[in-house]
């Protein structure tokens, strides 16, 4: 049986999936969702210059060269004012209080005050019409908070709709999978259905805009893929990828058409199948443009890998380095210890020990 290389079915899969049609969305409840469009500031933020600390407000032209022997002599009590407060007309910077003086002629300054010490110029955060948060960035409580705070209340953002079909009952992979889509911020409706009338679900779960197919294991996976090409068209099966060479994907449905994957019943084969198809293209859907969370570590102890696969390797942090837990043939135990992956390419025999490596946390 030839294995169809994991880097030529993800690009024959993902290049035909374009970005789901976006929703506006409040942005108190926007954590974790992608933005699809730039977010431009709506007026300078702030809009008038403000205090960052409690001080003295005063024109800082008028300190150059002051010091304790030679203090720069003001005509005025300068005001003392708070953290926030406005800055007054004139005025560019706060000096500390112990650096003014009061004179029976007004005040001194006794050392020299740099333009903008302390203080926060008008549109110093963001000028206005200046990318606040780029299109494609997954949205963070901080970023949340930022565009709050500039009054901006709804954001156009991208969750597409995830249809999973799961066997009935208690199925872990499922579950598994159903936990994934959920961190990664996908809308997520689950059918089971019975084994009979999975090939008949596929047929009809085209409107969403992506479809999973978890759980299923052997003959029950392998008429998933014989249904898929019945109701819709395979991309690939059969992939150099370990675990989960049987993973699958294709497209279904007239409308879309909807990108399918077909993701096998072992635990790890289905974490596999999510890393290397499922996610992608959710990603692709969302129009994520960023990163995920990821270390360079020098490797405790060498990676081998048979060339012609590409293999997944789990791994997790010990005295500062990656430790290797499994390649390839993954245990369960490998999986609950495991807090971050990579994938050893299929033309590489593996990385050696002392080598730094990127992995990207679960």
């Amino acid at each position: 049986m030839r294995l169809v290389p994991l880097a030529e079915a993800r690009a024959a899969f993902l290049a035909k999936i374009a970005p789901a049609a976006s929703t506006s969305m409040a942005t108190a409840k926007g954590g974790g969702l992608v933005v699809a469009e730039d977010v431009l500031a709506p007026v300078n933020i702030p809009a008038t210059a403000l205090a960052l600390e409690r001080g003295y407000a005063l024109a800082s032209r008028a300190t150059v060269g002051a010091s304790s022997y030679l203090p720069a002599m003001l005509t005025i009590v300068p005001p003392l004012i708070e953290a926030g407060d406005a800055l007054p007309a004139g005025t560019d910077a706060i000096a500390d209080k112990d650096d003014v003086r009061e004179t029976p002629a007004a005040a001194e300054v006794i050392a020299p005050v740099a333009p903008g010490r302390r203080a926060r110029a008008a549109g110093g955060d963001f000028a206005a019409g200046k990318v606040m948060v780029s299109a494609g960035s997954r949205l963070q409580a901080s970023q949340i908070a930022v565009l709050r705070a500039a009054g901006i209340k709804e954001l156009p953002v991208r969750m597409p709709a995830v249809t999973i079909l799961a066997p009935r009952g208690s199925c872990p992979a499922a579950a598994l999978v159903m936990d994934m889509v959920a961190q990664a911020s996908g809308d997520v409706q689950v059918a089971y259905v019975p084994e009979t009338r999975l090939a008949g679900a596929l047929g009809s779960a085209g409107s969403a805009d992506l479809v999973l197919v978890a759980g299923w294991s052997g003959t029950a996976h392998h008429a998933a893929i014989s249904g898929l090409a019945k109701s819709g068209r395979v991309v690939a099966h059969d992939l150099a990828v370990a675990p989960g060479t049987t993973m699958a994907c294709g497209f279904v449905g007239a409308d879309g058409p909807a990108p399918v994957v077909l993701l096998p019943g072992r635990l790890e084969e289905t974490l596999a199948a999510w890393l290397m198809l499922a996610r992608p293209a959710l990603d692709r859907l969302a129009g994520f443009a960023g990163s995920r969370p990821s270390a360079a570590l020098p490797l405790a102890r060498k990676i081998a890998s048979a060339p012609g696969m590409v293999d997944i390797a789990l791994v997790r942090r010990q005295e500062g380095k990656w430790k290797p837990l499994a390649v390839g043939d993954i245990s369960w135990t490998a999986l609950a210890q495991a807090e971050a992956w990579l994938a050893v390419p299929g033309e590489s025999e593996g990385f050696a020990s002392g080598e730094i490596v990127e992995a990207e946390f679960l």
